[in-house]
Formats: structure tokens, C-alpha cells, sequence
């Protein structure tokens, strides 16, 4: 069951990772998807992209605390401001909380160490 429940919190992390990642680049390389980007906010579309692949990384070897502080470095700067809009970038902010289950899915998962006596 453990073993299920962690493999069910890698491919969420590896799917929430890969949309994120996909995202990022599309507001990033198509003009008009919805944000301005110019200068420094090309340079922090650019760090989002890769903490997404470092997180999809992450997930594929099952690592719970890298996801959470990808999921604390992407969320809380921008995801949270996101939520409540009524645009397309909303799913960015549902993909971040994505991360947070599928760090949650993966720590539950983990494997127990044995009680010594």
C-alpha cells in the first residue's frame, strides 16, 4: 500500500512538474499568453521553468523535501497571486498545489525504518 501511495505522489509530481514546466515556457516565448514580460520577469520565467524541471526530477526519484521547497519557492512568490485570478495562468497556481500533494503522497509513502530494541 506504501509503495502504491508513493508511486501515486511520483507521477502526480512528475504531471503537475511537466505543466508547470510547460507553462512557464509558453508565457514565456508567446508574446501575447497574458503576461508582460520584460527584463526581470524574463529572468524569473526562466528560474520558474527550472525549479518545475528540478521538481519533476525530484519527483521521478521519489525526493518529498525537494518538492516542498520547490513548491515554497514557486507558490508563495507568484502561485498564490495567481489563484484567484480568472485566467488561463489560474491552473499555475492549482499546478504548484499539486506539488505540495504530490510531496505529501511521497513522505507518506516512504518506506519505514525498522524499531531497534
Amino acid at each position: 500500500m506504501a509503495k502504491g501511495i508513493q508511486w501515486l505522489g511520483r507521477i502526480v509530481g512528475v504531471c503537475c512538474a511537466a505543466g508547470l514546466a510547460s507553462a512557464w515556457a509558453y508565457v514565456l516565448w508567446v508574446p501575447s499568453a497574458g503576461l508582460t514580460l520584460a527584463n526581470l520577469n524574463v529572468v524569473t520565467a526562466l528560474v520558474f521553468v527550472v525549479l518545475a524541471v528540478v521538481a519533476g526530477i525530484a519527483a521521478v526519484h521519489g525526493h518529498a523535501v525537494v518538492i516542498a521547497l520547490v513548491f515554497v519557492a514557486s507558490f508563495f512568490p507568484i502561485g498564490v497571486s495567481l489563484l484567484p485570478r480568472d485566467h488561463w495562468l489560474q491552473s499555475v497556481g492549482w499546478l504548484d498545489l499539486g506539488l505540495l500533494v504530490s510531496a505529501v503522497l511521497i513522505w507518506l509513502g516512504r518506506p519505514r525504518a525498522a524499531a531497534s530494541l
